[in-house]
């Protein structure tokens, strides 16, 4: 309740959670309630971009697909990738950091390095190199490259902690009473680490939504004609579509409010988690 009442504090962090909400509903309504097929080509409006109207209240792509459709279909996909690559990301550099912090002395030190060969290269483009050389576009595979490439930061928080925590108390009585050296890992000292975790997983599905977004736009990450707010960014870059503002206005607004929304929420966990710690 502490926790709470601290986060309650910020409205700004509020703004986010509403904001997430929304695009989470569209997200799984969306589907549901689109006017148009998100795929189906309009031979009618074949070749002309039509404005935000009444019939299309976000307008039409250059194969007269409603934009509206294919915006609430793509932020499933999108937020599919955010949080899924997250569970992945936030799973393995949980275990790596808390296995590195537990063994300490060589051990320690050679998987950090290890951390630290891998974050010296920007994860985006290890993505790209990775999609690029497997050929693999479907969405399981981005997931999985986008995770198991984004979990350092998260090794490096989760080893921290548990490097101050094994030196605690609680951890030397459990380890006197007999507790194996797993037990003492798992029931103990990553519980106990998690509150960095948390906010790092707030800040890393904005991330990974933007790294999506990034290689659908570069036609690496998910295939037409499956929407997504990266391919349909690449969409409104076609030289016959230049002018039509709301090609581009509709994906990346969305993208920048779910960003913006993940931070907020990032901002004040990080703010509520950190005064909780700091009382006890």
């Amino acid at each position: 309740m502490r926790f709470l009442r601290r986060y309650l504090r910020r409205p700004a962090s509020l703004v986010g959670v509403g904001i997430v909400l929304a695009i989470v509903l569209i997200a799984i309504l969306g589907p549901l309630l689109v006017p148009y097929s998100p795929i189906a080509i309009s031979h009618a409006l074949l070749g002309s971009p039509q404005p935000p109207s009444l019939a299309h209240p976000l307008g039409t792509d250059i194969l007269g697909r409603d934009e509206l459709s294919r915006a609430m279909v793509g932020a499933r996909i999108s937020l599919t990738v955010g949080f899924a690559a997250m569970v992945v990301a936030i799973v393995v550099g949980t275990l790596y950091g808390a296995i590195a912090g537990a063994a300490g002395g060589v051990v320690d030190g050679t998987m950090m390095r290890v951390v630290d060969a891998l974050l010296s290269f920007p994860t985006f483009f290890l993505v790209i190199a990775v999609e690029a050389l497997t050929n693999k576009f479907a969405l399981g595979i981005i997931i999985l490259v986008i995770g198991l490439l984004s979990w350092m930061g998260v090794a490096r928080l989760v080893r921290a902690e548990v490097l101050s925590l094994r030196e605690r108390d609680f951890v030397a009585a459990a380890q006197a009473l007999g507790a194996a050296p797993p037990r003492v890992l798992l029931r103990h000292l990553i519980p106990n680490a998690l509150a960095p975790v948390i906010v790092a997983a707030s800040f890393a599905v904005g991330d990974n939504i933007l790294t999506e977004a990034g290689l659908s736009f570069l036609g690496l990450g998910v295939q037409v004609p499956t929407p997504s707010w990266g391919n349909m960014l690449q969409d409104a870059l076609l030289p016959a579509v230049r002018s039509a503002w709301w090609l581009v206005a509709t994906p990346g607004l969305l993208i920048i409010l779910t960003l913006f929304g993940f931070t907020l929420i990032g901002d004040g966990l990080s703010y509520a988690l950190g005064s909780s710690s700091a009382r006890r």
